[in-house]
């Protein structure tokens, strides 16, 4: 665990130092220069990233702070069966799942990081086919993030079950990693209910394969499915940016959460004094630190 884990500071560190947490933590980044190597750096995302939740405690404030709680909630039950595997969410920023090569999270979130930042940029523009080119390379990117993280959670809830489980799951498409995901914690109407309502793999699939346009006259979204015929659908354009902005999120939920379990597992008493007491229970329910 310690080795993975200096992947993981390290990998903060570099990344904190480059300003790609974000503009809080952009200009902050005298004080990440400043830290001392070690814990001290993933504390620092945490608290920087809950003083933006606490402040603005909006609609996608709390939808940062359910996807990190989440994510915990996922490490935390894997890990009453299996700690190793259960290991393998914090892994999974630097490391590939054992014996799947290129599962790593790490190129997928930096997709979703720079997308997010370069639409906060663009996102004032008055060029409105700007704003929409950059929306779905945003759409797209936080659905490629989910496609990778989903085949983690996954595993962790199948082990949390004490189901058998196989890597497969990492080669089977975007849709069918979704169904099984939602077959495992009830979907929409699950305690994951979040994940499941961002993951739109028809709609990643169109704007991969160039068969999504924007009806600006009507306000609306529309995408084609399938190769002989094809099934056009639409969407409302305030519901497609709303979820683009949503999906943007989870680049710094899934860092915040994995920095809460690195801190408690190596630094429990530290972080039950200064992480986010919300955090901190969520860690501790029914794992025997309580």
């Amino acid at each position: 665990m310690k080795e993975s884990h200096s992947r993981l500071l390290k990998q903060f560190a570099d990344m904190a130092a480059d300003g790609q947490f974000g503009d809080s933590i952009k200009k902050a980044q005298n004080e990440y220069d400043q830290l001392p190597s070690g814990i001290a750096i993933l504390l620092k995302f945490v608290l920087d990233f809950w003083e933006e939740i606490s402040k603005k405690n909006d609609e996608l404030s709390q939808i940062r702070n359910l996807s990190c709680q989440l994510l915990i909630v996922a490490y935390r039950e894997a890990k009453k069966r299996d700690p190793e595997i259960a290991q393998s969410l914090i892994n999974s920023f630097t490391i590939d799942y054992p014996g799947v090569p290129e599962s790593t999270l790490l190129p997928r979130w930096c997709s979703l990081a720079q997308a997010s930042l370069t639409m906060r940029e663009v996102a004032q523009s008055k060029n409105r086919l700007m704003v929409w080119q950059q929306a779905c390379k945003q759409f797209q990117a936080y659905n490629e993030f989910l496609n990778g993280l989903l085949a983690y959670l996954i595993i962790l809830w199948r082990t949390k079950e004490g189901r058998p489980v196989t890597t497969n799951v990492f080669d089977t498409t975007y849709t069918n990693k979704l169904n099984q995901f939602s077959s495992l914690t009830g979907g929409e109407d699950g305690a994951f209910y979040l994940f499941c309502r961002l993951a739109r793999p028809k709609i990643r699939n169109a704007i991969a394969h160039e068969t999504i346009w924007l009806d600006a006259d009507e306000n609306k979204v529309r995408y084609e499915e399938g190769r002989h015929p094809r099934t056009e659908h639409e969407m409302d354009l305030i519901e497609f940016m709303g979820l683009a902005a949503a999906g943007s999120h989870l680049a710094q939920s899934y860092l915040a959460a994995i920095a809460v379990i690195a801190i408690m597992e190596d630094e429990y008493e530290l972080g039950t004094k200064v992480l986010p007491p919300q955090l901190v229970k969520v860690f501790e329910f029914q794992t025997g630190k309580a």
